[in-house]
């Protein structure tokens, strides 16, 4: 493309480095790299970091490189095949490598429009983002930039910002509207650097959703856009599509430590506590659900009895499944409001 700048980052100043945690991504991540590689009107690197993958992910990867040096393999201390360490140790890793201005996050199965990172650049700059986001378009086979994003697009093209406490009340799980916490935004490089901004290791979801509120704490500027140029795909394989119990756990355990590190204003420790408290609604449906899969029903009856919010909730989809149990369909039967609704 003539207005693609095509650079070796070891020559040439990089805009934007892409941070993408590849684990058995090996039928979309060609996709997801070509996408970054085309965006128009930047410099790119691309930093793909292999977890483990089992799929044919790694050997993906490396051909792209041999192709194209704004590629970049960088490798996970720990990660072994079969074994992953987890999407945060693999952002980690490839943010300790990086070399752009801003750093992007795109995940292995989604991909992006053309004009994305330009137009995102263009936004920050007269708003003095230190967070850029825009409207992610879900889609689960083809992807059409036409398409509905998560946010209204209106008549007219929109932009607003957003606090901690905020960006905390939407990211409520089980809750309807709009989870931020599934936007992929753009980072100032110095601003991640300046405040030590790092990704907890431990956590396997919402790892995204705590790194911006980490990023918010910090005194970043949160922009978002209603331009839509992330294609975010849905499906059985997306790492958010099903919630379970350890993961929820230590998605609380990280979010209670970081809300505990310092004094924090009223509205933001009513927000950080009603977090908490979907986060526990959230634990006990996640035991609801073990219980019912090993045959325990009057067990998971009664733990979600215990919180008449998991109740009901799960109140109409556990009858549907009761009727199933002998062909093992609880999960097909439960209710859409369980997926994470953060990456």
């Amino acid at each position: 493309m003539a207005n693609q700048i095509v650079a070796d980052a070891r020559d040439v100043s990089v805009d934007i480095s892409f941070l993408m945690a590849a684990h058995n991504a090996a039928p979309w991540i060609e996709t997801a790299i070509r996408s970054a590689l085309d965006q128009a009107g930047v410099a790119v690197e691309i930093l793909v970091v292999d977890d483990g993958s089992v799929d044919g992910t790694a050997s993906v990867v490396a051909r792209l490189a041999a192709e194209d040096p704004r590629i970049r393999r960088i490798p996970l201390d720990g990660a072994q095949t079969g074994a992953p360490r987890g999407p945060s140790a693999a952002r980690n890793a490839a943010l300790k490598a990086a070399r752009g201005r801003w750093l992007a996050i795109l995940d292995a199965d989604d991909l992006i429009v053309p004009d994305r990172s330009r137009t995102l650049l263009d936004l920050a700059a007269p708003t003095d983002a230190d967070l850029i986001a825009d409207n992610p378009i879900p889609f689960s086979g083809s992807f059409d930039p036409r398409g509905a994003g998560m946010l209204e697009r209106g008549q007219e093209p929109y932009l607003f910002t957003v606090d901690l406490a905020q960006y905390l009340t939407c990211n409520r799980m089980l809750t309807p509207g709009v989870k931020l916490g599934y936007l992929k935004p753009m980072l100032r490089a110095d601003f991640v650097r300046r405040h030590g901004l790092r990704y907890d290791a431990e956590v396997r979801i919402g790892e995204d959703f705590l790194f911006c509120a980490a990023a918010l704490a910090a005194g970043a500027r949160f922009v978002v856009s209603s331009y839509a140029g992330y294609g975010y795909r849905r499906g059985p394989a997306s790492l958010s599509h099903r919630l379970h119990l350890a993961d929820i756990q230590r998605l609380d355990a990280a979010f209670a430590a970081w809300a505990e590190q310092r004094e924090r204003s009223p509205e933001i420790r009513q927000a950080a506590h009603a977090y908490r408290d979907s986060l526990a609604t959230a634990q006990v449906i996640a035991r609801v659900i073990d219980a019912a899969q090993g045959g325990h029903w009057l067990r998971g009856a009664a733990l979600a009895l215990a919180r008449p919010r998991a109740w009901r909730l799960l109140t109409g989809s556990l009858m549907a499944a009761a009727g199933n149990r002998f062909k093992k369909r609880l999960r097909p039967a439960l209710p859409d409001a369980l997926p994470a609704g953060q990456g």
